[in-house]
C-alpha cells in the first residue's frame, strides 16, 4: 500500500511540473537551426523544406503555395543566412524578392527581435510600385511572425507614418521619402539596423538616386549586413565604395546563359516611321482584345495623349494609364486592377518597367526605343515570368537601327516582323477632329509630341537617337494637329528640317534665278522672316541688277535699337511734307469739295509702290514709314472730329441753359410788375387796360420795350 501511495505521490507530481517556457523553447530551435547552417549545399536544394529555416518562416511559404526553389534563391539564400553581403543578379520574374526577404525575416528571428528594438532591417525600392508589392509579398510570408513591417513611401500622410514608425522593425520604402523621415522625424535612428537591401541596385545607384542614397548611408552603421539584387546588376566599383560593403559575394546565376532574357520570351520587332507609329498601335491593340498587353512610352505626357485618345476611339478593351505624376490613390488602384483584368491595355512609362509582378501578362509592346539594353531588358521582363510564355514587340524606327546590333551584342534574340497593311487602321483624321473640338486634348498633343523630341534630345545615345532625323512636321500631324509646336530647346525650323546649329556657314547663299527680258532676279532659298530684294544700277552699264543681301541664320547679330518718335518725327520734316494742307477747286472741276494734299500724296505713292511691287518687290521700311504716317493722320483726323463735336454739344447746351435763364427772368420781372400795378392804379385806368386785353386775345400780350414804357409813365 505504502508503495503505491508512493507511486500516486510520483505521478500527481508529473502533473503538476510547469512546462518549458516559450522562449526556451525557441531558443533550442534557434541552436539547432544555426547549427546546420555550415552543412548547406545549394546543389542538393530543390524545396525550401531542403533550407534550415524557422518553422513560422516554412508555414508562411507553405500556405501561400511557395514550394519549390529557383536558381537565384538557391544560390542567395545559403549564403545570406551565413551572413555574407551579396551582389545578386537573375533574369526577370526569377524570384528575387523571396531571395532577399527570407534571409531578413530569419536574421531578425535569429536576434529574438521585437518591437521595443525598433528598426532591424531596410528595405529599399525605386518606386512605389515596387515597394507595394514587396510589402504585399513579406505580409504574406510573414504573417506567421511577430515583427512590425511598414511601408513607407510618397504620397501618404506623412504623420501618420510619423506616429508608427518609431516601433517600426522592418521598413520597405523609396529613398526620398526615408530621407525625409531622417531629415523631419524627431528621435528616429538606424543604428540599430542590422541588414540593408536594395532591390533594383543599378536603378537606386544610378545618377537619379545618387546623392539621396549618400545621405541615407551617412545615417546607417558601418556593421551591417547589405542585400543588393537586379535583374542587370552594378560592377561599378564607386557604387560598391558608396555601400561599403565587406567582401560580397557575386551571384549571376544565368550568366553562362545563352540569352540575357527569358527562354520562353518571344521577341521581334518592326520598323516602322514616325507619323506611322500611334497608328500602328491602334491597329495592334485592335487585333488583340483577348490578351493583357503593356504598352511602353518615353514621357508622362505621351501616355495621358495616347490614353485619352484611345479611350475616345473605344477599341474594344479596357485601358488603364499608370505613370509618375499620377495621384499615389489613383496608381495603387490602377496596379491592383490590372492585376485581377484577365484583357486589358495598361499605358505607362518606365515606372512600371522594374520588378513589378503583372500576372499573366501576354504582350509588352515598346511603342519608343529604350534608352539602353538594360531598360530592354527591365521593360520585357513584365511578361514570360516563372517560366511562362510570354512575347515582346519594339518599336522602332529607321534611325534608330544601331539598337538591333546593340541587343544582338546583349545575347538577346530578336527577329524581325512585317506589318500586314490589310489590318492597319488610320486614325489620323479621327484624332485631327477630336483636337479641333477638344482644346484639353490638342494641348496634350502640342505636350506629347514636345516632350518626345525633348527625350529623343536628351539621350546620351547618339548613334542611336538623332533628334534631327525625325520628320517633326509629319508626327504633329499623326497627332491631329494642324502644325507642328515652336521647340524652343533645339532653336530648329520644325517647317524645313534644318538645324541652324549645325548648318555650316556659306559666303553666298543657295540662289534661284529667274530671267526676264528687262531684270534679273537673285533671291535666296531661305529666310528667317520675309525676302527682301534691293536694286543695284551697274555703273557703267545702265543695266539694272537685283541683288539679294546673304540672310544670316536666327540669333544673327544683336537687333537694331528702335527709333523714338522724336527721331520719327525729325525725319519726317526733313522730307518736307505738308501737312494738314487743303487745296480748293474750282466750281468747274468739283464744287469746292476739299481734299487733302497728303493723302493724295499717300494714293500716289500706294500705286507707285504697287508698280514697283510688280518689279521689284516690296520695301518693308517705306512701307512702314507710309503705314505710320497715314495712322498718324487718321487719329489726328479723329481726335479733331471728336473735339468739334464736344465743341458743338457745349454750346447747344450753354444757348439752351441762356434762353431758359432769361425766360424765367422776363416772368418773374412780368409777375412783380403786375402786382405793383395793381395796387397803384385808378379804377378807371384798371378798367381800360381790362378792355384792351380783351380786345386782344388770342394774340401776344405787347412786346417787352412798351410794356416797360407803359409801367414807368403809370409811375411817374
Amino acid at each position: 500500500m505504502a508503495d503505491l501511495k508512493r507511486h500516486g505521490k510520483r505521478e500527481e507530481k508529473k502533473r503538476k511540473r510547469k512546462p518549458e517556457p516559450k522562449w526556451r523553447q525557441e531558443a533550442r530551435q534557434i541552436e539547432a537551426t544555426v547549427a546546420q547552417y555550415p552543412q548547406m549545399a545549394p546543389e542538393s536544394m530543390e524545396k525550401f523544406t531542403d533550407i534550415p529555416l524557422s518553422s513560422k518562416t516554412l508555414q508562411g511559404l507553405r500556405k501561400n503555395g511557395y514550394s519549390n526553389l529557383t536558381d537565384i534563391q538557391k544560390a542567395a539564400i545559403p549564403s545570406a543566412l551565413r551572413g555574407k553581403d551579396i551582389l545578386g543578379a537573375a533574369k526577370t520574374g526569377s524570384g528575387k524578392t523571396l531571395a532577399f526577404l527570407i534571409p531578413v525575416l530569419e536574421l531578425l528571428w535569429r536576434e529574438r527581435w521585437t518591437q521595443m528594438d525598433g528598426l532591424g532591417a531596410l528595405i529599399i525600392s525605386p518606386t512605389r510600385e515596387l515597394a507595394y508589392q514587396t510589402f504585399d509579398v513579406l505580409y504574406k510570408i510573414g504573417g506567421e511572425h511577430d515583427f512590425s513591417a511598414g511601408l513607407i513611401i510618397g504620397g501618404k500622410d506623412l504623420g501618420f507614418e510619423r506616429a508608427r514608425i518609431l516601433k517600426t522593425n522592418i521598413i520597405i520604402c523609396t529613398p526620398g521619402r526615408l530621407l525625409q523621415h531622417m531629415d523631419e522625424t524627431p528621435n528616429f535612428e538606424c543604428q540599430s539596423l542590422k541588414i540593408l537591401v536594395l532591390d533594383e541596385a543599378d536603378r537606386i545607384l544610378d545618377l537619379g538616386f545618387c546623392e539621396t542614397m549618400r545621405s541615407i548611408v551617412e545615417n546607417l552603421p558601418s556593421e551591417r549586413q547589405t542585400l543588393l539584387f537586379s535583374a542587370t546588376q552594378t560592377k561599378s566599383v564607386k557604387d560598391l565604395a558608396l555601400l561599403s560593403l565587406s567582401e560580397p559575394e557575386y551571384l549571376s546565376v544565368h550568366e553562362e546563359s545563352e540569352t540575357s532574357t527569358p527562354q520562353r520570351l518571344q521577341q521581334s520587332y518592326v520598323v516602322c516611321k514616325l507619323e506611322e507609329k500611334i497608328s500602328t498601335l491602334f491597329s495592334f491593340i485592335k487585333t488583340h482584345l483577348l490578351v493583357k498587353s503593356i504598352i511602353f512610352l518615353s514621357s508622362c505626357k505621351q501616355v495621358r495623349f495616347t490614353y485619352e485618345a484611345f479611350r475616345r476611339l473605344r477599341p474594344g478593351v479596357p485601358l488603364m494609364c499608370l505613370y509618375g505624376r499620377q495621384n499615389q490613390v489613383k496608381r495603387v488602384a490602377v496596379y491592383k486592377d490590372f492585376c485581377q483584368k484577365k484583357a486589358a491595355v495598361l499605358l505607362c512609362t518606365d515606372i512600371a518597367a522594374r520588378g513589378l509582378d503583372f500576372p499573366s501578362v501576354h504582350w509588352v509592346v515598346q511603342l519608343d526605343c529604350p534608352e539602353d539594353t538594360n531598360t530592354y531588358i527591365h521593360r520585357v521582363g513584365r511578361t514570360a515570368r516563372y517560366e511562362k510564355d510570354g512575347h515582346a514587340l519594339l518599336f522602332i524606327l529607321p534611325s534608330e537601327m544601331e539598337m538591333i546590333k546593340e541587343l544582338v551584342e546583349k545575347k538577346i534574340p530578336i527577329e524581325e516582323i512585317k506589318i500586314d497593311p490589310k489590318k492597319l487602321v488610320s486614325i489620323q483624321g479621327k484624332l485631327e477632329a477630336f483636337c479641333a473640338q477638344d482644346t484639353e486634348l490638342k494641348q496634350l498633343a502640342q505636350k506629347s509630341f514636345i516632350r518626345y523630341l525633348r527625350s529623343v534630345h536628351l539621350q546620351s545615345n547618339k548613334k542611336v537617337f538623332d533628334v534631327r532625323k525625325l520628320p517633326t512636321s509629319e508626327y504633329a500631324l499623326s497627332l491631329g494637329l494642324s502644325q507642328a509646336p515652336r521647340i524652343r530647346f533645339l532653336k530648329k525650323d520644325t517647317t524645313s528640317g534644318k538645324n541652324w546649329d549645325k548648318e555650316e556657314p556659306t559666303d553666298t547663299p543657295e540662289t534661284v534665278t529667274l530671267e526676264s527680258s528687262k531684270t534679273r532676279f537673285r533671291m535666296a532659298s531661305f529666310d528667317d522672316d520675309i525676302l527682301t530684294v534691293k536694286r543695284v544700277i551697274l555703273a557703267g552699264t545702265g543695266s539694272m541688277e537685283e541683288e539679294a543681301t546673304p540672310l544670316a541664320p536666327p540669333n544673327p547679330e544683336p537687333k537694331t535699337k528702335t527709333k523714338s518718335k522724336a527721331k520719327l518725327v525729325r525725319s519726317l520734316l526733313n522730307k518736307k511734307l505738308k501737312v494738314n494742307t487743303h487745296v480748293k477747286f474750282n466750281d468747274d472741276e468739283d464744287d469746292g469739295n476739299e481734299i487733302s494734299h497728303e493723302l493724295r500724296d499717300s494714293s500716289d505713292d500706294d500705286e507707285q509702290s504697287e508698280r514697283k511691287e510688280e518689279g521689284d518687290g516690296i520695301n518693308i521700311e517705306e512701307a512702314k514709314m507710309k503705314l505710320r504716317a497715314q495712322d498718324k493722320l487718321d487719329r489726328r483726323n479723329e481726335r479733331k472730329r471728336v473735339r468739334e463735336a464736344h465743341r458743338k454739344k457745349k454750346l447747344k447746351n450753354k444757348e439752351k441753359t441762356r434762353n431758359e435763364g432769361e425766360k424765367e427772368e422776363r416772368i418773374m420781372t412780368l409777375c412783380t410788375n403786375e402786382e405793383s400795378e395793381n395796387e397803384s392804379e385808378p379804377e378807371e385806368c384798371k378798367r381800360q387796360r381790362i378792355d384792351s386785353s380783351d380786345e386782344s386775345d388770342g394774340d401776344n400780350i405787347c412786346d417787352d420795350e412798351e410794356l416797360a414804357l407803359h409801367l414807368l409813365h403809370h409811375k411817374k
